[in-house]
């Protein structure tokens, strides 16, 4: 299956991985140039740099011959512009949309997009389920271990600790999934600022999970 990614920052990385492993062809959007770069070194896929709500970068992509769209940037009107612009333009069967706000799922919906992934009733539900006290707790495992999705609260002498997301120096392999902080769960953006007791949920392989904990937890 011919499968078009857009944005979606380290969450590609993942989901890149799994569908190659599946024996997918994959392309990638990305607008950010770093990010495309770093995608074209670790992904075994086309990288194509630029913004996916122009039409000309999705007809670059190759759109006209791609049975799904996922639409995965951090702007609920642009994965739906894109989207509908794969499905109207280019006649792409199957569309799917990373909805940031949850109250914008309906509107998705009604408009016809095939396929809704809404993070924060991800990340909710995971949290409801597996709420402990403990400084580290792992959630829950994917696939048999090979992805692991786990919680950390952040010490404040982390180096973490105070700083910006995008100040923040992690693998690539590295997703964050939701910052908890007094009871209210808000999904990372590269300017969110990161709080001591800000308990971060996160996504990685395995073996990236001590490097995490470093980062947030502080030094043991």
């Amino acid at each position: 299956m011919d499968i078009i990614l857009v944005g979606g920052d380290k969450l590609i990385y993942h989901l890149a991985k799994k569908l190659i492993s599946k024996g997918h062809f994959l392309t990638i959007i990305n607008r950010d140039r770093k990010q495309a770069e770093d995608l074209s070194r670790e992904i075994n896929a086309t990288v194509v740099f630029g913004d996916a709500t122009n039409q000309s970068v999705l007809e670059d992509a190759g759109a006209y011959k791609a049975d799904n769209l996922v639409a995965l940037t951090q702007k609920d009107h642009n994965n739906l512009f894109i989207c509908k612009m794969a499905m109207d333009y280019f006649g792409v069967e199957r569309t799917t949309a990373l909805v940031n706000n949850p109250e914008n799922e309906e509107l998705f919906s009604t408009l016809g997009i095939t396929g809704i992934f809404n993070i924060t009733d991800l990340v909710s539900s995971i949290i409801e389920q597996s709420v402990v006290a403990d400084d580290v707790s792992n959630l829950t495992m994917i696939e048999e271990g090979k992805l692991s999705i786990f919680q950390v609260e952040v010490s404040p002498d982390s180096e973490a600790c105070g700083k910006e997301i995008k100040e923040i120096d992690l693998p690539l392999t590295i997703v964050l999934g939701g910052i908890v902080r007094n009871g209210d769960i808000t999904i990372p953006r590269g300017g969110s600022k990161v709080q001591a007791g800000d308990k971060i949920v996160i996504i990685s392989l395995p073996e990236e999970q001590a490097e995490a904990i470093k980062v947030f937890g502080g030094e043991e």
